[in-house]
């Protein structure tokens, strides 16, 4: 979910609270003012009243016929407290609509020229059924205008406030931190994002010298072990061909160069790895990977026939798939080399090739590790001393580098799989 989407359902779930609690103060402020509007009028008219009562007491008129109407009764008393005015809520019949309806009643006692007269007034108000119902009607469409200028409001606060943000975002999507461009994200006047493409430059800035710090260090120590090792293995070469060697002094040599082979060839992978994460090979083209595969087969072929091991294969023809050839090769070899080295006598090894995957299944005892580790750097299936375990971590991390899923499984035999889609 966005951020201004979220911000905007945030704001028109206050909304609701707030015109919720406004609704109910609004009607009891209205019930109110209405009550208080109704009082003010009955009072008004009641001073009228007292001044045409005076008047037709003095005169002897008959109050019955003069005064009293649905509304007003006004009738002689014996006693009673004089001039204290009570207001209530009753229910009477509407003059007009010939129906019950809520009223407000004046009560009072007068005392004129000795006598006393209970007065009674009452008014139409309002009822609380209609107040609710105008309240809601209100509240509803101020809502209603609200929610429709927030969503408004928001596209443009995202085509404009959010813009400079957005502008970040995508600068951030194209950063490479193995190119020596900057980042040069935009200025904005918005303190916020000013603060914060100020800490992404300074982050950026400080990754991109850290990345060449590290590359030229890499570069650099493997020229430089590249260099003894060859020495070393050229000393040993010379030391093998002496002829004044004991046989037990030869096997020496010679397991000093196999742990030397050992090193170099660690050396490399390492070294390999590190540049496929440093992002250093090209992504890839388009390469025929089934001309690949038939290729690599054909570089293993004596050495599966020395290991007396069958070799098919099922190609489908011209499978094209965006890949660095260097790195597909190299992928294509462990994936083989693998095969062969965890196989047993007389085994086999079978490739399947389409247009969406790759499957290499071979012969084998089972992994006495967990499968899910394999992929992982100095993982071996089994305690060969010759293996770097360097193998399928180079594998998963191409794969990675072109955005291909690999998966292991066994059963019963051994099989990996690569999908290209």
């Amino acid at each position: 979910m966005k951020l201004i989407t979220k911000t905007t359902l945030l704001y028109i779930l206050i909304s609701i609270i707030v015109f919720g609690i406004g609704g109910v103060v609004t009607y009891n402020l209205i019930s109110k003012e209405i009550a208080k509007e109704t009082d003010y009028y009955l009072r008004s008219s009641l001073d009228v009243i007292d001044y045409r009562l005076k008047r037709a007491v003095q005169r002897g008129y008959d109050l019955e016929r003069r005064f009293n109407t649905s509304q007003l009764n006004i009738q002689e008393v014996e006693d009673g407290e004089v001039d204290e005015i009570y207001f209530s809520d009753t229910i009477a019949m509407h003059p007009h609509l010939k129906q019950l309806e809520n009223m407000r009643m004046l009560k009072v006692v007068r005392d004129v020229e000795g006598k006393l007269f209970e007065i009674t007034m009452i008014d139409v108000v309002v009822e609380d059924s209609d107040i609710y119902d105008s309240v809601v009607q209100i509240i509803t469409r101020l809502f209603a205008l609200l929610v429709l200028a927030s969503i408004i409001g928001s596209f443009f606060i995202s085509k404009t406030l959010l813009r400079p943000f957005h502008a970040t975002l995508s600068k951030i999507k194209s950063f490479r931190v193995d190119r020596p461009e900057r980042i040069n994200l935009p200025s904005t006047r918005v303190k916020e994002f000013s603060q914060l493409n100020t800490f992404i430059n300074e982050m950026t800035g400080k990754a991109q010298d850290e990345y060449q710090s590290l590359k030229k260090f890499s570069e650099n120590a493997s020229h430089e072990m590249q260099t003894p090792l060859a020495i070393a293995q050229g000393k040993l070469e010379i030391l093998a061909d002496n002829e004044q060697l004991s046989e037990a002094q030869f096997s020496q040599v010679m397991s000093a160069q196999k742990a030397l082979g050992r090193l170099s060839q660690l050396h490399q992978s390492l070294s390999l790895l590190t540049k496929i994460e440093n992002r250093e090979f090209d992504q890839g083209v388009s390469t025929d990977v089934s001309q690949l595969v038939r290729e690599t087969m054909e570089n293993f072929k004596e050495l599966y026939a020395m290991k007396n091991l069958t070799l098919t294969a099922q190609i489908e023809d011209a499978v094209v798939v965006n890949l660095n050839p260097h790195l597909g090769s190299i992928l294509l070899s462990n994936l083989f080399h693998n095969a062969m080295r965890h196989n047993q006598e007389n085994g086999f090894v079978k490739v399947n090739l389409t247009s969406n995957n790759l499957t290499i299944r071979n012969s084998g005892e089972p992994p006495n590790k967990d499968p899910a580790l394999l992929f992982n750097r100095f993982e071996k299936s089994s305690e060969q001393t010759n293996s770097s375990g360097l193998g399928l971590a180079i594998v998963k991390e191409i794969c990675d580098f072109h955005s291909m899923k690999i998966s292991y499984m066994y059963d019963e035999h051994h099989q990996i799989d690569i999908s290209f889609a």
